[in-house]
């Protein structure tokens, strides 16, 4: 296998190899397995460049990844970090050997070449990574394996990471102390158990009380211990039980190999309890972050506001991650405008300000673990938006390392990446309801516009050509003339001041804001007082009441109320003809007084009555009547500011027919008066 000390020189052959290739080749990266996985990933990047490949930067963790140092983990997520920024897929793997768990990897994704780093100078490491380069091609035939060593005088660094502090460094060495004096502790359990049972049971039953022993030992204690339970179990059970007692001397030569069938028995019992324990913890962890993310994504997905999503990510990475966390939300370029801050457990992180502009700007990662800003107490993740940066995620572990597994960085990531979602969404939906607002501003203002030009500009001619007569030097004006001209004038602006104030007067009941004036009224006033202000133009119809006097109280505003009747008694006489009969009545229901207003007319003129309500919509629209149909918008607003409702529908008698529902409170004669209540 040649080794190529020049990372050009082995992309150049690669693009050589390369030149006609229909399809895209796939090239991994392994890292993990050399001091110089910086390297390592430029070389991959150049060489997927070359010959048009997609790659992926791969992290196989073994067993043995348990045992890594702290430094080596973080070492190796920003090993990835640095390989995503560069395009490359990050993936991480999980196996029993790099080997077998790289070459399953590369035939799942039909990978063509394989890079990994090897080393020149001779030793343990550089023995071990030919024995792996060597399984690594028995294993993987077809797929070319490119070895390649480090340039010489390379300035790529990793990220530095913090050390462990002294205090730190006791507790790890005492935690490692403990698990060897439990190791010792599990053989003298075992002697304790099998001693009352000597001479009385056969050795071979004491052998699989201190091989259970060994088993304990490897679920609970790790490799190393484990093996000094081994180790410790064949010394107690010949100093205890193989003649001569209490004696470290072998006789009979046969329990050497009694020995020797308990160390490694108990070596692989030990190992295979300790994988399936890691298996399970690696199991777990997995199953706990998915349902982590899962979490956290349907919460998101009912929040409907930014505050509600902040407050929910906020408590989802706090409680997942025992991080101190709060999200900074950014302007539409960039620019760190507000805070969101939900404190999770008990206090809110530090934030500088430097790192946290810096991390808007560029749209990367920074602080604690990271090649920027390493110094800081917290990570700064950005939340990217389809526009740029939307907010950032600041993050500070509660523990004093503040180091996070590869596992919690990938989880954070998750979950910061939903987080960007749903606030991406949020601030869509608000574009999207502006644009919706400013689009029916629009239609509103164009139909308002259309509807009232009409009849704006008929009374305008009439007055017009009113005022043109009047203002005639050479036209004699008897009182006849001069008093219907009068009128014409008055009646047209008369109009005009309606109409104008039904516009007006539906924007304010429609804003809702300070329009109801309560008080207590008979509804049988209310409809004298609307027949009273038509009183004159009702002369020529029919009109009847069958109100009943003993309707209870209505706390409505009156104003509102007559306006609502005179609107449906203006469109009665507009589209009925003269010696039409209107008709009014009132009915109490449980809790709802239902007016009613019905003519014998032609009817409502349309197929959906409830088109009727809407503004600006006429029940004839070809038609010398004036109006520009706002007058049952109206209604149907008065209505609902009162919490009642109207519908139109066809009269019995032939004719329209208006209903109106309004809810009535208690008599307020029942009602305690001001004054009693202290």
């Amino acid at each position: 296998m040649d080794v190529t000390s020049q990372y050009d020189i082995a992309a150049g052959a690669a693009a050589n190899a390369s030149e006609g290739a229909a399809a895209r080749d796939c090239l991994l990266v392994l890292i993990g397995a050399s001091g110089y996985d910086i390297d390592l990933i430029h070389a991959g990047k150049r060489l997927a460049e070359a010959v048009h490949a997609v790659w992926a930067a791969v992290d196989v963790q073994t067993s043995r990844f348990r045992f890594t140092p702290d430094r080596d983990r973080a070492r190796r997520v920003e090993i990835l970090r640095i390989a995503e920024s560069l395009g490359a897929e990050a993936v991480t793997l999980h196996g029993t050997t790099v080997a077998t768990t790289i070459a399953a990897y590369a035939r799942l994704r039909q990978a063509s070449k394989i890079l990994v780093g090897s080393r020149t100078r001779l030793g343990w490491l550089a023995v071990s990574q030919y024995a792996q380069l060597v399984a690594l091609k028995r294993l993987s035939p077809g797929i070319e394996i490119i070895a390649i060593a480090p340039q010489s005088g390379s300035a790529h660094a990793p990220a530095p990471v913090p050390r462990k502090t002294p205090s730190q460094r006791v507790e790890y060495f005492r935690q490692r102390v403990r698990h060897y004096l439990s190791a010792v502790a599990v053989t003298a359990i075992c002697t304790v158990i099998a001693f009352p049972l000597s001479g009385h049971v056969d050795l071979i039953n004491i052998v699989m009380i201190y091989t259970l022993g060994a088993a304990v030992a490897g679920l609970l204690l790790g490799r190393g211990p484990s093996a000094l339970t081994a180790v410790t179990n064949i010394l107690a059970f010949d100093y205890f039980f193989v003649p001569p007692i209490f004696s470290l001397e072998v006789l009979d030569p046969n329990y050497l190999v009694t020995f020797t069938a308990m160390l490694v028995v108990a070596l692989i019992i030990a190992n295979l309890m300790i994988a399936v324990r890691e298996r399970t913890e690696a199991a777990g962890a997995r199953e706990h972050h998915t349902a982590a993310l899962y979490a956290i994504t349907r919460d998101l997905a009912i929040a409907r506001d930014v505050n509600a999503m902040v407050t929910t990510a906020v408590r989802h990475i706090g409680e997942v991650l025992q991080a101190y966390t709060l999200v900074l939300m950014c302007d539409e370029d960039g620019r760190i405008i507000a805070s969101q801050i939900v404190v999770a457990r008990d206090r809110r992180p530090v934030v500088d300000a430097n790192v946290a502009r810096w991390v808007a700007a560029k749209g990367r990662r920074a602080g604690m673990g990271t090649r920027q800003f390493p110094a800081a107490p917290a990570t700064y993740l950005p939340l990217q938006g389809s526009h740029g940066t939307i907010g950032i995620l600041v993050v500070e572990r509660a523990d004093a390392t503040g180091i996070m597994l590869s596992e919690q960085q990938r989880l954070l990531e998750a979950m910061a990446d939903q987080l960007a979602l749903a606030l991406e969404r949020a601030r869509l939906a608000e574009l999207a309801h502006a644009a919706q607002l400013a689009a029916e501003r629009a239609i509103l203002r164009n139909t308002l516009l259309a509807s009232i030009s009409h009849d704006l500009r008929t009374p305008l001619s009439a007055i017009a050509g009113a005022g043109s007569i009047v203002a005639q030097n050479d036209f004699s004006l008897d009182i006849y003339r001069r008093v219907t001209l009068g009128r014409l004038i008055e009646d047209k602006a008369r109009d005009m001041s309606d109409l104008l104030t039904n516009v007006l007067e539906l924007v304010r009941l429609e804003s809702g804001t300070d329009v109801l004036n309560r008080d207590w009224h008979s509804l049988s006033d209310i409809v004298g007082l609307a027949i009273a202000r038509h009183e004159s133009r009702l002369a020529g119809w029919e009109v009847s009441t069958d109100v009943p006097g003993d309707l209870p109280l209505l706390s409505v505003d009156s104003n509102l109320m007559v306006q609502m009747l005179s609107n449906l008694l203006e469109n009665a006489i507009k589209y009925t003809p003269p010696g039409t009969r209107i008709h009014i009545s009132a009915q109490q229901f449980e809790g709802v007084i239902r007016l009613v207003v019905e003519d014998t007319g032609p009817g409502l003129g349309v197929d959906a009555p409830e088109q009727l309500f809407e503004k600006f919509t006429r029940g004839r629209l070809e038609s010398d009547i004036g109006g520009v149909g706002l007058g049952l918008a109206i209604c149907r607003a008065v209505s609902r500011l009162h919490g009642g409702e109207i519908r139109a529908t066809a009269s019995p008698m032939g004719g329209a027919r208006f209903e109106i529902a309004v809810p009535h409170d208690e008599d307020p004669s029942v009602l305690e008066s001001p004054s009693s209540v202290a």
